[in-house]
């Protein structure tokens, strides 16, 4: 009996504490199942860019321009900054420790684009939007610039544009381009959704370590308080000989009766919510490994072949809509330029002389859409020398690890693209790449499996019978949320009761 009235004290005082989170958790769950927080997909991105305009002579190499820049780059995208050309790198400066940052450098000589002044940026958000600014300012972050993702886009200029839909779009003033959007309607559902869920506010999220302590140690003793009151309402149940449900209060008696009917699923939403913020590193990273990224791209390799005739090459032999961006990927030794728009995609070979040829040449450059069998195959067998030998796949359909939520949806070709090389190990790690963007989409190791079931699969209901029958997954998830939502509402009404006789005067309890 000491063990049961530990455990009723247990839940009521953590339910005193938590009821009206668990209230919040609930309501801005459903909220945010079919509102996603505000991002800018790929297909955006690509659809609003100008056509790619690289004459003759127009452009240098990524790495003559960094060298003349003084800086080391990982990353390097071609595109347009009004009429001029420019590079796009993710890079610091030379032999600098410090974190990576988006720097702008003029094609043609390497210079480095001057930050944008505030009216640089109304022009790069009405390019990019086709609308007219009504203001613009300048932040660091604000609500819907605030996850870590931006850092190395920061400083920001946020231009809001005319239209019924209040479209904002916050322009990066050292890469001069577009980063994020929003709209008004997404704005209003993420303030009862995201923010509210994810305990998102700017003031604590822009303090990365702050924020992942308080979720963690909010979601610990929910989880406990969902854990106690499963316990309880299961031994009130069956160690109860005269009734089943032993309240005859009507709030404890509905109380006992919704818990009943939501506690599993409250406790492995909870569970898994906890699991989503990786407490105390249980689980490890679903990106590859330094040593798999390094052997990935393997030994440093430059692009000799000029962008404008890597460009000249693909207007003359391709059809379609023209490429609005151009990028240099890396794999095997080997650089490669990305030509790309919304709809297509074009890879040639960037760092062989041969490639120099005119474009109408028989020996000009080859344009695939992906990389070739052999180099993806070889390169992933060699990615882990010291697990042997993996099976190497090619994909086109998704499997219990490699998924999209919603395969409809445009962006998820670029987040999970299909077809993919899907390399096992023995040991029981999956590696999955993608041969158009030449990266490594996704590792998974014994952890990344538990990971898969116990926070995507617990948390997001995105098991593959579920994923299939996208009706079905949103009614469970609808239908459950409601079913927490009327456990919560009598969580409140009991914990205010309480509170409001621990409060009264010792006078008035006589």
């Amino acid at each position: 009996m000491r063990m049961k009235r530990a455990l009723i004290l247990l839940h009521k005082w953590l339910g005193i504490g938590l009821a009206l989170f668990f209230l919040m958790w609930f309501a801005s769950g459903i909220v945010l199942h079919f509102v996603p927080f505000p991002n800018l997909t790929q297909d955006e991105r690509l659809r609003a860019l100008p056509v790619l305009q690289a004459g003759p002579g127009c452009c240098l190499t990524a790495d003559e321009a960094v060298r003349r820049a003084g800086l080391e780059f990982s990353e390097a995208r071609l595109g347009m900054h009004g009429a001029l050309t420019a590079w796009r790198l993710l890079g610091r400066p030379r032999g600098d420790a410090g974190p990576l940052h988006w720097h702008a450098l003029d094609a043609r000589t390497g210079a480095a684009v001057p930050r944008l002044s505030d009216a640089q940026a109304v022009m790069v958000a009405e390019a990019f939007s086709g609308r007219h600014a009504l203001e613009v300012e300048r932040l660091q972050r604000d609500q819907w610039t605030v996850p870590q993702g931006l850092d190395p886009y920061r400083p920001l200029a946020k231009v809001r544009l005319d239209g019924d839909d209040g479209l904002e779009l916050y322009v990066s003033l050292d890469a001069a381009e577009v980063v994020r959007d929003t709209r008004r309607g997404e704005r209003f559902w993420n303030w009862l959704g995201a923010v509210p869920h994810w305990i998102y506010p700017t003031l604590l999220r822009q303090f990365p370590r702050a924020w992942h302590h308080a979720v963690v140690w909010l979601s610990i003793p929910g989880t406990l308080l969902a854990a106690s009151g499963l316990v309880l309402g299961i031994w009130q149940l069956f160690l109860n000989r005269s009734r089943w449900i032993p309240y005859r209060k009507p709030w404890m008696r509905w109380h006992h009766i919704a818990g009943l009917a939501a506690s599993v699923f409250t406790l492995t939403w909870m569970f898994s919510g906890l699991l989503s913020m990786n407490p105390f590193g249980v689980f490890s990273s679903r990106s590859a490994t330094a040593m798999e990224r390094t052997l990935w791209l393997g030994a440093p390799a430059a692009a000799r072949l000029d962008p404008a005739s890597a460009l000249a090459s693909t207007m003359a032999r391709a059809d379609g809509p023209a490429p609005r961006e151009l990028e240099l990927l890396r794999v095997d030794g080997q650089a490669w330029y990305r030509l790309r728009n919304a709809d297509r995609q074009w890879l040639v070979r960037a760092d062989r002389e041969a490639n120099a040829a005119p474009p109408d040449s028989p020996s000009g450059p080859q344009m695939l859409a992906a990389l070739p069998d052999a180099t993806v195959i070889g390169t992933l067998r060699g990615l882990r020398p010291q697990a042997g030998a993996p099976q190497v796949l090619r994909i086109s359909a998704y499997d219990d690890l490699y998924y999209a939520s919603d395969p409809s949806d445009a962006d998820s070709r670029y987040s999970r693209p299909l077809p993919a090389w899907r390399a096992n190990w023995t040991d029981g790690t999956v590696v999955y790449a993608d041969p158009a963007s030449a990266r490594i989409v996704l590792r998974v190791d014994g952890s990344g499996r538990w990971q898969r079931v116990l926070y995507n699969g617990l948390h997001r209901l995105d098991f593959a019978p579920l994923l299939a029958r996208p009706w079905l997954r949103h009614v469970l998830v609808v239908g459950l949320s409601l079913l927490g939502l009327a456990l919560c509402i009598t969580s409140c009404v009991i914990a205010w009761r309480a509170l409001h006789v621990a409060v009264q005067p010792r006078s008035r309890r006589q």
